[in-house]
């Protein structure tokens, strides 16, 4: 087959001037916008396609951007209201507290006593090297206590008694700072009557409990001369207390009183503050009642056999609380190796963050009686008194519950305080390990948020849970905040029936969120967002606090330094609270501010600008208190003024059964349970006939289905 091939170099001709387009440019059309393109030699054409990518990505950012804008000025933004009183201070406080009238102010060298009316320095306690970091206030009666925690970790309780100031004790300071254990949380009782202290120190960590003398306090102050000479009666009367409570001891130490005479004049000017004088008078100390240590883990039982466990065991306590098992190691490992191939995608992700964590650190609560007491009282105390101290320490799924107050034969047959096996009085246990709570102001409701997302509202005085919610995937409890929406603890003394309030708690999100979780009885919970996750870093919650004299209504405190109060009722924001232009919120992400029991008074630390001035610039930044009263401001479209409903109102007929015993109340109880048992006879004989009946009917079916075998069998 002939193959012909082509002779020559095969060449592409260049393009030249004789290929071009021969007609006018005013007779051509662009039929193809592309060839404009096309037309461009590389790289100007991957240039050009960049430049119209970068430009195109550009317009939409703008667009993005011009719809967030206009998003954020169509809302209404909420009323800013400037501070109605402003206190002026000379040092830079750390933290503030407010207590019947008074205000309490921590400094880097002790503390400093204002009065919240007039604005005005009445006394103080000054301390080299102390700085003051947190502080509590307690009100007993007319008088006040104070519970300080500074720097170094070391926690003091002080007595404000007509407008002196006594230092009572340093809990845990010691003349050998390697020995000394550092405090790391506190907690006084609602009417003061005990005190605790999370200590850490040696590798270890333990809760020490006090009860405080407060009625020796008040007769030690209105006899000071008498004091001294009964000093001696009271100490041993104290060590002879603390010896039957099974305490090792404590100390009497000495307290300074810092205060001026009564007939000076006060003046509104901050001039120079008064002298100080200081007192020789002594306190009681505080008595140690117990040492709490966190849990053991659970490990493998010593007994070789079953017969051994049960001729040694001596009681046979501790049923659900994993405690007085009888397993051994071999089937623990057993277990833990079942378990961990089971889950093991679980472990590696989400589980991850607490497959390691020990029981460190804790929380706790001091717990008031209820309708139904959970653990024994004493005969005739009051009823406003703390009865039980409610504690869950990190990664444990256990709440715990520890009597404060005993009667002789149980003090006898009771392990000692400092017993390290000392086992609570009631275990409250939950799925997944605890990792907030928070007790309502009222002690009758408890909320506890797990590691799952859960959040779970109990009614303690009943038993049974009011709301359990979940938070959205992958968020967690960051802390709990009660509103002050269910009534006091003096209103449930006064009912004789059970009340149905609605509780309302806010839950602060790992996500940023704020969610309200809200439950009625009788009803379904439900769980609302207050505030949206943030999308920006100033809009980041950084703190939560309700009102106590406003219900239904909280604070949020954001990291640009805004201050706003919502009401979460109607999911609005009330108003906004800032400085004035001259100063700004120190440090907005750990801000200093207090909100007092009583009234609705808002008390905010602003610094002034270091650039307003020149003679700002050489005197340094200037501290000062600004003071918010809401009822200043027009909030009644927000918080009407008056009472709320439902109202919980006693019969006339009925008296009041505060000063009742706790026996008598249960009875008076357990008489209106009484009242309803006819109903309750009706519903379990109607559930009980419903259960018959269903019963009749799967017996009846499975007759038939074993004829219809039988039928089957026999042909077969």
């Amino acid at each position: 087959m002939p193959v012909y091939i082509r002779k020559g170099p095969l060449e592409i001709p260049p393009p030249s001037e004789r290929d071009w387009i021969k007609d006018d440019e005013e007779d051509y059309i662009l039929e193809d916008p592309d060839q404009i393109l096309d037309s461009l030699p590389q790289p100007f054409r991957m240039i050009n396609k960049l430049l119209n990518r970068l430009f195109d990505r550009t317009w939409d950012i703008i667009e993005e951007r011009e719809v967030v804008r206009e998003v954020e000025q169509s809302k209404v933004k909420p009323t800013l209201y400037q501070p109605t009183a402003e206190i002026k201070l000379s040092k830079v406080p750390n933290c503030v507290t407010t207590s019947r009238g008074y205000l309490f102010i921590g400094f880097s060298r002790g503390l400093q006593v204002f009065s919240l009316l007039s604005s005005t320095r009445i006394c103080g306690w000054e301390a080299a090297r102390v700085e003051i970091t947190s502080i509590w206030a307690v009100a007993l009666g007319n008088e006040t206590l104070l519970a300080t925690l500074d720097d170094m970790g070391v926690a003091r309780l002080f007595y404000f008694y007509k407008e002196n100031l006594f230092l009572i004790k340093a809990i845990n300071e010691t003349e050998d700072l390697s020995k000394q254990a550092t405090c790391v949380k506190l907690e006084l009782s609602p009417g003061g009557e005990f005190a605790a202290f999370l200590l850490q120190g040696g590798g270890e960590v333990w809760l020490d409990v006090y009860r405080l003398p407060k009625d020796s306090w008040l007769r030690e102050m209105e006899h000071p001369h008498s004091a001294g000479t009964s000093k001696k009666k009271m100490s041993q009367n104290h060590l002879k207390s603390m010896e039957s409570l099974g305490s090792e001891g404590s100390e009497l130490s000495e307290c300074r009183s810092q205060t001026r005479p009564s007939s000076q004049k006060r003046s509104r000017s901050l001039s120079p503050p008064p002298q100080d004088i200081r007192g020789d008078l002594k306190l009681s100390s505080p008595v140690h009642m117990l040492k709490i240590r966190p849990p053991k883990p659970i490990t493998g039982t010593a007994f070789k056999s079953l017969l051994e466990a049960l001729q040694k065991m001596e009681e046979s306590s501790g049923l659900g609380s994993g405690q007085n098992h009888l397993i051994k190691d071999s089937q623990w490992e057993q277990q833990e190796a079942i378990f961990s191939i089971l889950f093991k995608k679980y472990l590696d992700t989400e589980c991850s963050e607490f497959k390691d964590e020990k029981p460190s650190l804790a929380e706790f609560h001091f717990l008031l009686p209820g309708q139904i007491f959970t653990v024994p009282t004493e005969p005739g105390c009051p009823s406003g008194m703390a009865c039980a101290l409610g504690i869950h320490w990190s990664g444990s799924h256990n709440f715990n519950l520890y009597s404060l107050v005993r009667t002789q034969k149980e003090k006898v047959g009771h392990a000692a305080p400092s017993d390290p096996d000392l086992k609570p009085d009631t275990v409250w246990p939950c799925a997944a390990p605890i990792v907030s709570s928070a007790v309502s102001s009222c002690s009758s409701y408890l909320a506890l948020a797990c590691t799952d997302g859960t959040v779970t509202a109990w009614d303690r005085t009943q038993g049974f849970p009011l709301a359990v919610v979940a938070l959205p995937q992958g968020c967690l409890s960051r802390s709990l905040h009660f509103l002050n929406s269910s009534p006091t603890y003096n209103e449930v003394l006064r009912l004789r029936m059970p009340v149905s309030p609605q509780v309302q708690c806010g839950v602060l999100g790992t996500d940023g969120a704020l969610y309200l979780v809200t439950a009625t009885r009788a009803r379904e919970s439900c769980l609302s967002v207050l505030s949206e996750s943030p999308t920006k870093l100033s809009e980041t919650l950084c703190a939560v606090t309700s009102v106590p004299a406003l219900p239904d209504a909280m604070l949020i405190f954001f990291w640009d330094g805004s201050v706003q109060l919502v009401n979460v009722d109607q999911k609005s924001v009330a108003g906004a609270f800032a400085p004035p232009d001259s100063h700004k919120i120190a440090s907005p992400w750990q801000p200093v501010f207090a909100v007092d029991p009583d009234n609705p008074i808002l008390l905010l630390r602003g610094d002034r600008h270091s650039d307003t001035d020149k003679a700002t610039k050489t005197r340094g930044c200037e501290s000062s208190l600004f003071l918010f009263h809401f009822d200043s401001f027009p909030l009644e479209e927000f918080f009407p003024k008056g009472p709320r409903a439902p109202q919980l109102e006693m019969p006339a007929s009925q008296g009041s059964i505060q000063d009742l015993h706790w026996d008598k109340r249960c009875e008076l109880f357990l008489q209106n349970r009484l009242k309803g048992l006819d109903k309750r006879i009706l519903k379990r004989s109607q559930c009980w006939t419903q259960l018959r009946k269903h019963s009749i009917a799967l017996t009846r079916d499975s007759l038939r289905k074993s004829s219809a075998f039988m039928e089957r069998a026999q042909e077969q």
